[in-house]
């Protein structure tokens, strides 16, 4: 649930400040050239280094953003001396008394100037400065005991500088939807893992959209260790949805069951002494049949009354011990708060990899720090929340620090869309924030494999997430897992899959792509789609899933300019190459070679069908007769060999059927080939009655020519050729 984060928020930075200039304004009195400041010992500082600081210092006093911000460059620029901050920082930190207030000064300096960039607009600088900040987050964490701080305090100003990177420091980037398994993939084989997809759904007796034409795959119920039957609040809770909603059992893809330890860390030393407990759990889990999800004392990271992590460690591996054994229908999912109390990280609690099949994080994104509509900046970047929010940020990290060796689950989340202590409707906040979870979360990392909102009114809590409190929220949660990359009830894998480009073959007649231009901090933001300099299409909302009509393209090399832009002003680009071939489009960052073309001449003999002689548009490429698709289907229409064909732009696919009358559409026996022409293979797949075949193509000019002896052994028809009148006859009463 959306609970309250423990910790101060940092070290001020202010009280920080004024010691900073105190002690460089006291060494001003003695200033003897020296190569390295002794902390304790304000000698050291160099005489030419108040000609930089002096500037600086006035324009704190005269709170000047611009001069602060420049002139706090040089001083940084002065004791980096040319050197990267990440060596400088290395360096200084193996000594911290020989260097407390280089460190001390540009940790300061940085943080300062940094800030005012921001508040002038300048976001590039702002990132570059605070890129300097954070490499000396170690080395100052270091210091700080010396200068009456508390350490721990610094992983909360290592998440604000963090956060504010990310909030500035955009890459857009593009990708693609792919309908044939193609696209990036993540698949461990863990208990309950889809191949590909999101399973989603809500806690039992919701109603958000469960009653909606997609249903979910899955739901999510809570029972507390110490004071509730798990079987009989299972069972409730199950035969609620049943009878609510008509789900029975075999309907669900994954029940996510939060196990939780009311008492919190106060429970955990007795959890090893509840063997009886936990093994009759798994014998009544088993029974049931369904894909489980047990979700162990969440957010252990978070809680206030503290948990230690080794008794943590124990009492989840005592769980996942008896489970293993007992239930093999069960997957353990360890769950962490997206943000740690003070002195703590996640990574402390991990049971290990023998114990956890999945790993998940409560992610909640709010406007308000706690629900306080006063939140201050520093605290909002701290914490994600207001202009900061950005819950593809928060999950990154889970992803890269677990991903690769586990499926990863939103085990439950939300976006506030309501602050209850001032009542507010935040419902135009939402549904950005909404748009980015659910599409870009999927399309980035398909480590990702279920999503649970919290679909519940608690009063009593900073924040509403139930979908009561916004209709509009509801419909737009209902259309983003609309999408068929999340599971419905009933299935057992998406049906797409994405692809960052990169390089991706896409259908020309409908090559989908999808942009991430993450300006989480800008209003209005739209994405325009560009060929070779003219605009094709342009979208306002997250992901700005645009499907391009490229089939008009002629074949050969072209370019795509994908552009992020909002009030006028150009906010970031992608520039791809691209080459057509036939019915097909290849989309890359990187050079693309060219199909390899051959030589098409036109076929100078008579062809009869049944004894009629036809005049086919046909082509001998390498001595073999290549026919106009169409134009045979057209001609054998009616006979015992007919056939119809049609074209599946979404899979870049064409689908024979057997058997079936031709449907024209108006290019067919368009007379015979006139003149040598380029030849390219074609790359569709190619499907006979739902079967892939192989049969040997190409495209000329924008059609699909195929191999004739292929097209008779496929459709069972007679080929023979009469060499002495040049003649090739097609006898569709015998067999091939």
């Amino acid at each position: 649930m959306d609970k309250a984060k423990n910790g101060k928020i940092i070290l001020r930075r202010a009280a920080a400040l004024a010691l900073t200039v105190a002690l460089l304004a006291a060494a001003a009195v003695f200033a003897p050239a020296a190569s390295a400041v002794k902390f304790g010992d304000v000698s050291g500082v160099p005489k030419d280094f108040w000609s930089v600081y002096v500037p600086y210092e006035q324009a704190v006093a005269d709170n000047d953003a611009a001069g602060i911000a420049a002139n706090g460059d040089k001083v940084i620029s002065y004791w980096l001396a040319g050197a990267a901050a990440e060596k400088r920082a290395s360096e200084w930190a193996s000594d911290i008394e020989g260097h407390g207030y280089e460190i001390n000064t540009v940790w300061v300096v940085a943080n300062e100037a940094a800030e005012r960039y921001e508040a002038l607009g300048d976001t590039a600088n702002a990132v570059r400065v605070y890129k300097i900040a954070l490499a000396f987050a170690d080395a100052y964490k270091a210091l700080t005991p010396k200068i009456g701080g508390d350490p721990d305090d610094m992983e909360f100003a290592r998440t604000e500088l963090q956060n504010k990177i990310s909030a500035y420091d955009v890459q857009l980037s593009v990708y693609a939807e792919l309908r044939d398994g193609s696209g990036d993939t993540s698949h461990h084989g863990a208990v309950n893992e889809p191949k590909t997809g999101v399973y989603f759904g809500e806690p039992a007796g919701g109603g958000a959209v469960i009653d909606s034409s997609k249903k979910p795959s899955g739901t999510l119920i809570y029972v507390d260790f110490e004071d509730e039957n798990i079987e009989a609040r299972v069972e409730n809770d199950l035969k609620a949805n049943e009878s609510q909603h008509g789900y029975a059992r075999g309907d669900y893809a994954a029940v996510e069951i939060a196990w939780n330890f009311k008492n919190e860390g106060a429970s955990l030393a007795d959890v090893p002494r509840q063997e009886a407990k936990v093994s009759e759990a798994a014998r009544y889990l088993k029974s049931l049949g369904i894909p489980v999800l047990l979700r162990v004392g969440a957010e252990m990271n978070a809680w206030p009354k503290a948990a230690s992590p080794d008794e943590y460690k124990a009492a989840f591996r005592f769980i996942a011990d008896i489970m293993h054994r007992q239930a093999p229908n069960v997957a353990l999912l360890w769950s962490v708060n997206a943000v740690s109390s003070q002195g703590l990280n996640y990574d402390m609690f991990y049971p290990g990899d023998q114990y956890a099949d999945w790993v998940g994080i409560s992610l909640y994104t709010t406007k308000y720090f706690l629900g306080n509509p006063d939140t201050d900046e520093s605290t909002a970047a701290v914490y994600g929340t207001g202009k900061y929010a950005n819950p593809v940020g928060v999950i990154r990290d889970l992803v890269e620090q677990y991903g690769s060796r586990k499926p990863i689950a939103v085990s439950e989340g939300g976006v506030s869309l309501l602050c209850n202590k001032n009542g507010e409707d935040l419902t135009s906040w939402a549904l950005p924030r909404i748009r980015q979870a659910y599409a870009y979360i999927p399309m980035l990392f398909p480590q990702v494999k279920a999503m649970f909102w919290f679909n519940v009114r608690r009063d009593g809590e900073p924040n509403r997430y139930d979908f009561a409190a916004s209709p509009a929220a509801k419909t737009l949660y209902g259309q983003m897992t609309g999408s068929d990359y999340f599971i419905a009830k009933g299935g057992t894998q998406a049906s797409v899959t994405y692809r960052k480009l990169g390089t991706a073959e896409l259908p020309a007649g409908g090559a989908a792509l999808l942009t991430y231009a993450p300006y989480f901090t800008v209003d209005g933001v739209s994405v325009q789609y560009l060929v070779d300099g003219a605009q094709v299409a342009q979208s306002s909302d997250v992901p700005y899933r645009q499907s391009l009509d490229l089939s008009g393209l002629s074949n050969g090399a072209h370019k795509l300019m994908v552009r992020a832009a909002a009030g006028g002003k150009l906010l970031g680009s992608a520039e791809y190459n691209m080459q057509k071939s036939g019915s097909s489009v290849t989309i890359s960052t990187g050079a693309i070679a060219a199909p390899a073309a051959v030589t098409a001449k036109p076929n100078a003999s008579t062809v009869l069908v049944n004894g009629k002689s036809v005049a086919f548009d046909a082509y001998t490429i390498n001595e073999t007769n290549y026919f106009k698709l169409r134009d045979l289907a057209y001609t054998l229409s009616g006979t015992a060999k007919q056939f119809d064909l049609g074209w599946d732009g979404a899979n870049n696919a064409i689908n024979l059927l057997s058997g079936k009358p031709y449907t024209p559409d108006g290019s067919e026996m368009s007379g015979k080939g006139a003149g040598d022409k380029a030849a390219i293979p074609t790359s569709s797949k190619i499907f006979l009655d739902g079967t892939e075949v192989r049969l040997t193509a190409y495209t000329i000019g924008e059609s699909n020519y195929f191999k004739l002896k292929d097209v008779g052994q496929a459709f069972d028809f007679s080929l023979t050729w009469d060499g002495a009148n040049s003649t090739i006859i097609i006898d569709t009463s015998r067999g091939y």
